[in-house]
């Protein structure tokens, strides 16, 4: 009886956290310039310094085996407009056809990423948004059997974010568009005889969303309810062209096509990934993402910086 009585508050202390979590916030946090939130999507970046964290899964069937990766990252600000990140990932590679029965799955970590990131523009009226990054992911860290690369990956890249509020009134529809761009380089180091090390490749990315929670309170409230008055329907686009190496010229792209939704501590994403050349693959495969504001669950602990105090979280004027 004691037993079957402290299963049950377990349980009501599980589902009170998660309705509390769950709940309408009255106000939005990260991702803010102006009227506009931006939420972090799955594959582009967005072009906001934040304390957050965030795990992605993805899961693919290729030609030559099926890959499941498990990716996490956090980042922390040092001040309002600096931040550093801390990433990484683990891959569960199982072979197919001859191979599966031969080899037999395996799994293991990838090298770490360690990035900088800094925001140097945020225009409220345009609702735009641009950051500077650069992260390095230090070879031969990882497994060699998940394909760890051994040189050292360098990676610069631009990420803008602008929101479509300030379109004149006839165009009321559409304010509640808005696009986040990624572009960049890999730049990879090699320390061995693999020419696949050494490839350098341009990487780009570009997410289209349509936030119901803009149309909702700035556009006309239509009247959709909770929980679907935090819908993000996005399209994200992303790929690379390898520059230089033994497939210079390569090209890789993705179409995402998925949706968001975001609660007042954390947000939820799912997507296809469907391959857009037959470089990419033949296959569609799955995204999902669970994003955590660190800095709405404990303003006092996750946004204290060493040089600015407390910041508080990222929230939308009310």
């Amino acid at each position: 009886m004691h037993r079957a009585t402290s299963w049950r508050s377990v349980c009501s202390l599980v589902l009170g956290i998660a309705v509390v979590i769950a709940l309408p916030a009255a106000g939005w946090a990260h991702g803010v310039v102006g009227k506009r939130w931006f939420p972090s999507t799955i594959v582009v970046e967005d072009s906001f310094v934040s304390d957050e964290a965030g795990l992605v899964s993805s899961h693919r069937r290729e030609p030559e085996a099926l890959s499941t990766e498990f990716e996490a990252e956090i980042s922390k600000r040092l001040s309002p407009d600096l931040a550093i990140t801390l990433g990484g990932s683990y891959h569960i590679i199982r072979p197919r056809g001859e191979a599966a029965a031969e080899e037999g799955a395996t799994s293991g970590f990838d090298n770490p990423d360690f990035g900088l990131r800094y925001q140097f523009a945020r225009n409220a009226m345009h609702e735009l948004a641009a950051t500077a990054a650069v992260s390095v992911s230090p070879g031969g860290v990882g497994q060699r059997r998940v394909g760890r690369l051994s040189g050292t990956t360098v990676s610069p890249a631009l990420q803008i974010g602008k929101g479509f509020g300030d379109l004149p009134d006839w165009a009321d529809w559409l304010k509640p568009v808005a696009v986040t761009t990624s572009v960049g380089f890999d730049l990879r180091a090699n320390r061995n005889e693999r020419e696949e090390d050494a490839q350098h490749a341009f990487t780009w990315g570009v997410a289209v969303m349509y936030s119901i929670p803009y149309l909702q309170s700035y556009v006309k409230d239509v009247g959709i309810a909770w929980p679907f008055n935090r819908l993000f329907p996005v399209v994200e686009f992303n790929g690379e062209t390898q520059i230089s190496g033994p497939n210079n010229g390569t090209h890789t792209a993705f179409a995402n096509p998925g949706l968001v939704w975001a609660g007042k501590y954390f947000e939820l994403a799912a997507s296809a990934q469907i391959p857009l050349n037959d470089t990419a693959g033949r296959h569609t495969g799955a995204l999902v993402m669970l994003h955590i504001f660190l800095d709405d669950i404990a303003p006092d602990i996750f946004t204290w910086t060493p040089f600015h105090g407390v910041l508080g979280p990222q929230t939308l004027p009310r």
